[in-house]
Parts: structure tokens; C-alpha cells; sequence
């Protein structure tokens, strides 16, 4: 997989439009007839198909994020549970859609735009070269990239219906391209979702059928990932039986395979470096330490007494925190120690969901810094050295919450902005907490819902779960278990779009989501940017970039963002 990160600077499209994207051919590059010819030029043409998932080279810069799939972390923050309140290194522009200041001009919706359509038209053009080179390439060579080409393309395509779109009946949809167009051909409306999907089961049936179970090289396409989307794509179309039935066939062929999927056993240890290579990840973006191939999430989740010297742009909030039960499996009933009372809060924090300490750094929890010297998070921040000396955030009170997941410890993280620490985009746990709740909607609470969701929460070392509940109250249960076990890695956000309406009367998102952002001793934040949300029904998905709008007539806006 690093060979994919070497070539970025290899692919020199410099596009800007939608219009110019899907329109290439040209005479030298990854687009040209040339470029296909030999088998080394195949693998070159797949490692750029898989270059947009991480980074596009945004003008000059080929480390420069693009808000493509390793930027999704970021978007727990249009929920209640997280919130992007400063400026630092926030590329994409989330902050702008966080507090509702966003116009269709804006880069975080650019970004997204430009990385997805980037990668759907390398993974077009990978499917239209590899089939020519069928004679050239050895079967399994064959077999694999032409799997991964339609992968790649589902997945791009997954990417943009969720934040463009949506994936129900009624939802807008996004443009729709399988070959590289003709000019005349290239301004197109909206496709439906049902046409989108099309494409994408069509093409994960193929991912399939040419690859094998488990990934050749890690941050490659697989069988088992091909399935687990597929089983997304069914869920999110809200079929829930063909979604169980196809999370049912992975579990079942991964409990047949030679290397089955397993939850690794420590979950807090899934997001350090210590953590990486492990059985849990069935699809991860594989991230090196070094100049244009790392993780941005250390800089931007990262409190500043990390090596990277972090932003904490991303905060969770008390809300989440709140969210988490006790070690008893028992509901936190909100009411909290004194503060200043180190005993007390330590005391405290051992009664809670362990994956809650794991997730996040909250009051007099150690963090492991600069130098490899051990910090103690205290409010408000002080010199004292004793016991161990005060841990920073990037806020001067010390009184917001800060992430551990995907923070490096010590002196792991060598160049700012470039983590090592690999970005899961399916872990075996989602895929367990998906088929149950695709077995729960489809048909009710079952033995099989209920030893999913055990699995999930024993490897946390939390209770098994009450298997007395009805359809409704399990399909809370499993919404719940979602939030504690994958707070902080970009699920929240699609989660809340699949799970309601934007005009559902039973769920009001401008109140939910329009709360004041607090510390954890429930006082407002003097935050940078804004210290509550403003969202309306408009950011429910993302607008179609302004650039886009101007130049095909085709296209109409998102609701709420004009046109």
C-alpha cells in the first residue's frame, strides 16, 4: 500500500470541475491508452485509484487533505457529540458546516466533491484499461484490480450519495458516470439513488466474485470489505432483510475462513500504532509516518502537549460523555463528582464504560506526551509538576473535553499533520452492530442480534444485554451501542441521516443538534469559532459546490442552499 502514496505526485489532473473530471483523455497520465500497456503501469494506474480515500493534491500541495473518506472523522461534530470549534489545520472547512456559516463556495464542500468524483473517474478508468489487459496481466493480478476497480467505485459513490444526497427513495441523488463521457455528455443532472445503488450493487457483485476473502496487501480492496459494503448499501436503501442476509453470509464465510475477522482484544489499543496490523479491520486506510502518506487526525484530535503539539479541532462534547453507561450496564444518571476532588472524578471514571476513558481524555486522565513525559489533564491549566505535569488543550481553560482515539503517544508522531496510525473505514465490530440492527428491523429481536451485540460489548468488558426487549427498544439498544463504540470515527453523522428524516416530527434536529457547547463541568466555552451550533434543515447534507452549479445547468442545488 505505501506504493500508492508515492505516486500521488504522479497524477497531475489538476481538474476543477465536475465537467473537466469525467471529460479526460488525455495523451500521457493515468487517463492516457498509453499509461495502460504494461504491468507495472496497472499497478500504477491502481495505487492512483486508491489515492483519493486519503489525499488529493489540492494545487500545488500533494499532502494537502482533500475531505475525501479519511476526513469523515471529522463530521461526528454535526451531531451533539462533537463540535469543530477552532481553526487550526481544519483543511477541509468543517467548521464552517458545524456552525452553519457556509456558503456553496466553500472548500468543504469543494473538497468532498472534487476527491469522490476524482476516484470515481480513476476507478472508471481502471475498469475500461484492466479489461483490455486481461492477456497481459497474470489471472490473479487480473482478477484482483479489476475487483478493486468496481470496489473503489461503490465506495466513492457510497461516499457521495451520503453527504450529497442521501440513499432513501426520495432523496436527491448525484450525478452518475460509469465511463469517461464525451464532452457533449458531461453535464448531467442528478441521478436517483436507486440508479446509484444499481451501479454500486452491480459493482460490488463483481468485487465479489474476483477477490479473494482477505486483502492481498493491507489497504487493499477484499471480499469480505466488498460484502460489508454491499450489506451498508442494502441498509441504508432501508432493505433491511437483503442487508441481513448479506451481513449473514459474511459472518458466515468468515467463520469458515483460514484468518477469520476477530475483535481485537484491546479496544483502546485499536487506535494507537501498537494496535495496527490487527484482525479487526476488514478495511482501513493504511497511513505511514512520513511527509504526505500520514494521518492528519493526531494534529486535529491531539491535545498541545503532544508531540505534534495538537489543535484539539475536533472536541467531543458532554454530551457524549453523558451518553455512556456505567460499568454495571446501568444508565449515568448525569450527576458527577467535584471537580477539584482528583480521588473522587478517578474513582468516578472507573464506573463508566471503559471504552469511554479509552475514547477520550476527560479530568485527571494521564496522557503520554512530548518527550514520553506522562500528563495529567487538570482544570484549570497550571505549571505544577506533581505528580505529573498539567496536560494542555488547545483551549487555555482546560475545561473541554479532548480525544484519545487516534492520538499518538510520545514521540510516535514525527512530522505534524503525518501520523502513522491507520484509519479504520470497516472494523469487524461495525460489522457486527450493522447485522444485528439489519436483523432487528427486518425481523425483530433475535439469538443472533442479541450475540452481536454481546460480542461487541464483552470485548469492552461491559454486561451482556437484556435479550427481554422488543423491536423498539432493541433498535435503541443498538443505536446506543454504535455511539460508544465508534464515537470518534465518522459513523455518528450518517448514522443520524439514515436513522431519521430532516422533517421527522419525532426527531426535531435543529433542537437536538443546536445545543450550547460546554465543558465537562456543563459551563459554556469561549470557544474560537462559535459556542453553539446553528443548524437548520439545510444541513442535513451537503450544498453542490457553487463551481459545479455554474457550470452545469443540470444540476439543482441541495435543499436549503440555493442555487
Amino acid at each position: 500500500m505505501k506504493r500508492i502514496y508515492y505516486i500521488i505526485a504522479f497524477i497531475t489532473l489538476g481538474l476543477s470541475s465536475c465537467a473537466d473530471l469525467l471529460n479526460t483523455k488525455p495523451e500521457d497520465g493515468i487517463g492516457s491508452l498509453e499509461m495502460w500497456t504494461t504491468a507495472e503501469h496497472a499497478d500504477l494506474g491502481m495505487a492512483a485509484a486508491y489515492s483519493p480515500i486519503k489525499s488529493f493534491a489540492i494545487g500545488s500541495d500533494p499532502a494537502s487533505p482533500a475531505g475525501c473518506i479519511s476526513s469523515n472523522a471529522l463530521t461526528d461534530s454535526y451531531t451533539i457529540y462533537a463540535f469543530v470549534w477552532g481553526t487550526g489545520f481544519d483543511d477541509t472547512g468543517c467548521r464552517y458546516f458545524c456552525n452553519n456559516s457556509a456558503t456553496t463556495s466553500y472548500g468543504v464542500f469543494s473538497n468532498k466533491w472534487k476527491a469522490d468524483y476524482t476516484g470515481v473517474q480513476y476507478a472508471n478508468l481502471a475498469i475500461e484499461n484492466v479489461t483490455r489487459m486481461e492477456s497481459i496481466l497474470r489471472p490473479e493480478i487480473y482478477n484482483n484490480y479489476l475487483g478493486e476497480a468496481h470496489f473503489l467505485r461503490a465506495l466513492y459513490y457510497f461516499d457521495l450519495l451520503t453527504f450529497f444526497s442521501g440513499h432513501k427513495k426520495n432523496d436527491p441523488g448525484v450525478p452518475l458516470y460509469t465511463e469517461m463521457p464525451d464532452f457533449d455528455k458531461a453535464y448531467r443532472p442528478r441521478a436517483t439513488p436507486a440508479d446509484v445503488r444499481k451501479v454500486m450493487i452491480d459493482d460490488l457483485n463483481i468485487a465479489i466474485e474476483r477477490l479473494q476473502f482477505r486483502a492481498y496487501q493491507k489497504g487493499r480492496a477484499s471480499r469480505s470489505a466488498a460484502l460489508a459494503l454491499l450489506g451498508k448499501v442494502y441498509l441504508y436503501a432501508e432493505n433491511y432483510a437483503k442487508a441481513a442476509e448479506v451481513f449473514g453470509q459474511l459472518i458466515e464465510e468468515n467463520a469458515e475462513a483460514a484468518e477469520p475477522y476477530v475483535l481485537y482484544s484491546d479496544y483502546a489499543q485499536l487506535f494507537k500504532l501498537k494496535g495496527e496490523d490487527n484482525d479487526e479491520s476488514v478495511f482501513v486506510i493504511d497511513c505511514i509516518a512520513t511527509q504526505g502518506n500520514g494521518s492528519r487526525l493526531d494534529l486535529l484530535y491531539s491535545p498541545r502537549s503532544a508531540n505534534c503539539s495538537g489543535t484539539n479541532t475536533s472536541i467531543p462534547t458532554k454530551e457524549l460523555v453523558d451518553a455512556y453507561l456505567m460499568a454495571d450496564g446501568t444508565a449515568f444518571d448525569g450527576t458527577y463528582p467535584d471537580w477539584s476532588n482528583r480521588d473522587a472524578v478517578n474513582e468516578f471514571f472507573k464506573k463508566r464504560d471503559p471504552r469511554l476513558d479509552a475514547s477520550i481524555i476527560r479530568p485527571y486522565g494521564l496522557f503520554i506526551g512530548k518527550d514520553n513525559i506522562t500528563y495529567e489533564y487538570r482544570a484549570p491549566y497550571d505549571s505544577k509538576t506533581s505528580p505529573y505535569q498539567c496536560l494542555r488543550s488547545n483551549h487555555s481553560s482546560n475545561t473541554n473535553y479532548c480525544w484519545r482515539k487516534f492520538c499518538n503517544e510520545g514521540n510516535e508522531t514525527t512530522i505534524r499533520r503525518h501520523s502513522g496510525i491507520d484509519i479504520p473505514v470497516i472494523r469487524w465490530a461495525d460489522v457486527l452492530l450493522l447485522y444485528a440492527e439489519a436483523v432487528n428491523e427486518s425481523s425483530g429481536p433475535s439469538t443472533e442480534v442479541f450475540d452481536a451485540l454481546d460480542k461487541v460489548r464483552s470485548r469492552a468488558k461491559m454486561p451482556k444485554v437484556n435479550r427481554n426487549g422488543d423491536q423498539a427498544s432493541v433498535r435503541q439498544l443498538i443505536r446506543n451501542e454504535r455511539l460508544y463504540e465508534l464515537a470518534g470515527e465518522g459513523h455518528l453523522y450518517p448514522d443520524w441521516q439514515r436513522w431519521y428524516a430532516h422533517n421527522d416530527i419525532g426527531f426535531d434536529y435543529e433542537k437536538m443538534t443546536n445545543q450550547t457547547i460546554s465543558g465537562f463541568d456543563g459551563v459554556a466555552l469561549a470557544l474560537t469559532q462559535v459556542s453553539t451550533r446553528n443548524f437548520t434543515k439545510r444541513n442535513w447534507r451537503y450544498a453542490i459546490p457553487q463551481s459545479e452549479i455554474d457550470v452545469n445547468p443540470a444540476l439543482v442545488q441541495s435543499e436549503g442552499w440555493g442555487n
